[in-house]
């Protein structure tokens, strides 16, 4: 049972041979309404990268750290996406992401390289998100799930090295998936530790 501090999105079928390419309607549907009530804030990435994860089903084609999904930014793209953590601090809760994008680091131009674009998602940069419960994260895009796996590999690298000099941290989330052929849930719990 899904704690009080837990969403819960379920979608069922008819168990029949229809049943997948109906739950995959559903979740385009489910989709587009999120686009359009969110009014493309930057917490659609993580939320669609949620999603895709949540149903292997719908989702088979992946990588080690990555699933395939359409782009929320744009939505007729298909491709491969994930989403990496950005450290923050916890004297005042603040995300560090300027390590990620800095010239002298060369994150950003060794992510480039792999064949991947990244998205830095926050209060206060390119990407913004309003909703307090979406985390500052690193969306990160790609067409090939290795391309996709080196980046977050790039990106985890650069941000461990930055976690030793600032003394800041890692969210850590937890995220509960149950799918089968008929059905269809995603459980999302977020916690600051």
């Amino acid at each position: 049972m899904p704690s009080h501090d837990t969403n819960v999105i379920r979608i069922e079928t008819t168990p029949g041979k229809f049943a997948i390419e109906s739950l995959r309607k559903a979740k385009i549907e489910l989709e587009n309404i999120f686009l359009d009530y969110l009014n493309h804030d930057g917490c659609i990435g993580r939320l669609f990268y949620d999603l895709a994860s949540s149903c292997q089903y719908l989702h088979p084609q992946r990588g080690r750290t990555c699933v395939y999904q359409r782009n929320p930014w744009q939505p007729n793209e298909m491709g491969y996406m994930t989403v990496v953590e950005v450290p923050y601090s916890h004297d005042d809760n603040k995300s560090h992401t300027l390590h990620l994008l800095s010239k002298k680091s060369r994150t950003l131009s060794r992510v480039r390289s792999v064949g991947c674009t990244i998205k830095i998602v926050n209060k206060r940069g390119r990407v913004i998100t309003n909703w307090v419960a979406c985390k500052h994260y690193a969306w990160v895009w790609g067409h090939k799930p290795g391309d996709v796996d080196d980046a977050v590999q790039i990106l985890n690298d650069a941000n461990i090295e930055h976690m030793k000099t600032c003394g800041c941290h890692l969210p850590r989330l937890r995220v509960t998936q149950r799918s089968t052929q008929d059905s269809w849930d995603l459980c999302i719990r977020s916690d600051i530790v």
